[in-house]
């Protein structure tokens, strides 16, 4: 518990990475996610005012970056690899609501799936990554884009609503 109130606490802080505090307060965020996500490799960024739920759900690789006011509902697994740079403000969903014909979506329940983030993955701002989505190696998703439940090619740029391959790398 001490350890999710001091990442809160270091979450709200900014962090000038080109300063030593700015490089203090990574470390001791990095240091705090540890203890609470599923695994944080110790060369993570988590930039300030994250939006976390269900942390223990989330793995994070080597060098990876999440941004700034980035937020991750994690129900069910989340696991991103090494490499990866995740822009300010992007979302991403493991949880979507089941719809079963006429029955009321409220009463319908809910469906979680996990979403898998390959390594050297550039994930643009804004963009929306909902349950089910698998983002190979080498991938570049366009800012703004809502990537649905499905798997695209290695080393492809995706973006659009909903977004599809838009180039893929031969």
């Amino acid at each position: 518990m001490l350890a999710k109130w001091t990442f809160s606490i270091f979450n709200l802080l900014p962090m000038p990475n080109r300063l030593v505090f700015g490089r203090i307060i990574r470390q001791l965020k990095n240091q705090m996610a540890r203890v609470f996500f599923g695994s944080c490799a110790k060369t993570s960024n988590l930039r300030p005012k994250l939006k976390l739920r269900h942390p223990k759900n989330i793995h994070l690789g080597d060098r990876s970056s999440i941004g700034d006011h980035a937020r991750i509902i994690a129900a069910a697994p989340v696991h991103i690899g090494n490499d990866v740079l995740i822009a300010p403000e992007v979302v991403i969903l493991t949880e979507t609501h089941c719809i079963n014909g006429r029955e009321k979506i409220l009463d319908s329940g809910t469906m979680k799936k996990p979403v898998w983030i390959g390594n050297d993955v550039w994930i643009g701002t804004r963009v929306t990554i909902l349950a089910g989505a698998e983002i190979p190696d080498g991938c570049v998703v366009a800012a703004g884009a809502v990537v649905p439940a499905k798997k695209y090619p290695p080393y492809s740029v995706i973006g659009g609503v909903p977004a599809r391959v838009i180039k893929q790398e031969r």
